[in-house]
């Protein structure tokens, strides 16, 4: 057998303590300790970013945001009104995020008076999706979308502090070949401390792990609407064109 032949191998060339005798030994401790080290680390970083430059934040092709609080939509619409972006998909906009489809307008006026006329900028440059109702739900109406309207180049991803890495592991699940870029809003959500933040850590390994591997007949119960492919009536559009 190759590892019966192997162990031979070394000690006739280094003797039975040999240094490359005692690393293969060591092996599996040495790759044991390693996953650790990576969880701890990881574990220590996946709620840590930053926003990135306004240089990067024009590299990108569209912005995408997940719905949830409203200043993620807020500070979307704002990098839109800059022309910092040329486009953007809001998913989930729907009562379940306490957004309302028909008066979405008049919901963002309110909140943006800066924004001198925000229907004409939402007919303009912004498509709405009212489908989608949890992140993995969310990267699914973003793919249909990039997909719809022939998108091709990096995506800026707008959501939370606190649900930035979930997100950006369900969008990158579903759009390997893309860069995603992260926009992290601070927001009205709770921030992950104590055992709140260990849930958002597991939640986190619990999407990178779900996007990858089959669900075992769990697809319907998880992507709802997405469950077997884009909707055509996902688009409840706004909008289509870009400035």
């Amino acid at each position: 057998m190759p590892e019966l032949w192997m162990e031979r191998w070394l000690q006739r060339r280094h003797g039975a303590n040999g240094p490359l005798k005692l690393l293969l030994r060591a092996t599996p401790r040495i790759l044991a300790g390693g996953i650790i080290a990576v969880v701890a680390v990881s574990f220590m970083a996946f709620d840590a970013f930053s926003l990135p430059s306004r240089k990067t934040v024009r590299s990108a092709s569209a912005a995408v945001i997940f719905t949830g609080q409203f200043e993620r939509v807020d500070a979307g619409l704002r990098l839109l009104e800059a022309k910092d972006v040329p486009r953007l998909y809001i998913s989930g906009v729907n009562a379940g995020a306490g957004i309302l489809l028909a008066n979405f307008v008049n919901q963002f006026s309110t909140r943006n008076p800066e924004i001198v006329d925000l229907r004409q900028l939402v007919q303009c440059c912004v498509e709405l999706g009212e489908h989608a109702n949890n992140t993995l739900q969310n990267a699914r109406d973003a793919q249909c979308w990039v997909e719809r309207r022939g998108v091709t180049g990096p995506l800026l991803l707008i959501t939370s502090e606190q649900h930035m890495a979930r997100a950006m592991a369900a969008l990158s699940g579903t759009l390997p070949s893309f860069r995603i870029i992260p926009y992290p809003v601070h927001d009205s959500s709770q921030p992950l401390v104590g055992s709140a933040r260990l849930r958002g850590y597991f939640a986190v390994v619990a999407t990178f792990v779900a996007v990858r591997l089959p669900l075992l007949g769990m697809a319907r119960q998880i992507y709802g609407p997405f469950a077997e492919g884009c909707r055509s009536s996902d688009q409840n559009v706004a909008g289509t064109g870009t400035r």
